[in-house]
């Protein structure tokens, strides 16, 4: 066995190092980060900067409707006061104690929902920023493995591609990796052979 891989019992095949198995998609996954639930599909090598990408985007579009949704908010209830802030996160305890009508319940639970999409999305951005930071993925954060750690502009680079910046303008234009999901630079030889022995 190559230095680094190790045996999925699951799959009965030798696994690259960073490749973890996905119970869920039943398969060892290059570079495996998550399992994305929502898009059924687990998040890796091949597709990591496309899901960045896309959380991004989400990000700036669930922003813009939640100040507009705010903004909206304080147009059909003007006389708000500070006190009544929590109708926002709680519109149906406000709608059954009367404090609001039907229509500004639909608002505010409009309101509301595109606020829980931000903070939600805020997470998974922050998560993304962290790991990519510090060249991990969140297994490899979990397990503290710390080899793969180059650099800043090099993790980018290894989690996005080479043309980074392009991939949140548009997924159609190709930013290319430098590795090919098996091997990857490292930031002290001696610790890849220590760190991933449980991985």
């Amino acid at each position: 066995m190559k230095p680094g891989f190790k045996y999925c019992h699951s799959c009965n095949v030798n696994s690259p190092p960073r490749a973890h198995h996905c119970p869920v998609c039943e398969t060892c996954v290059l570079r495996r980060d998550h399992h994305c639930s929502f898009a059924a599909v687990c998040i890796g090598h091949f597709n990591q900067r496309y899901f960045v990408a896309a959380i991004a985007n989400l990000m700036v579009v669930a922003v813009i409707c939640t100040w507009y949704n705010f903004s909206f908010v304080l147009t059909i209830l003007p006389n708000m006061k500070a006190s009544e802030y929590w109708w926002l996160c709680l519109p149906h305890l406000a709608l059954v104690l009367r404090y609001i009508s039907f229509y500004q319940f639909f608002v505010l639970v409009y309101f509301a929902s595109s606020l829980t999409v931000v903070i939600f999305n805020g997470y998974l951005i922050a998560a993304q920023v962290f790991c990519i930071y510090r060249g991990q993925t969140r297994i490899e954060y979990l397990m503290d493995v710390q080899a793969y750690n180059c650099g800043i502009l090099e993790n980018i680079k290894q989690a996005l591609g080479r043309r980074w910046p392009f991939i949140f303008i548009s997924p159609f234009i190709p930013s290319p990796l430098d590795s090919d999901g098996i091997s990857y630079k490292v930031h002290e030889m001696e610790d890849l052979s220590k760190q991933t022995k449980y991985m």
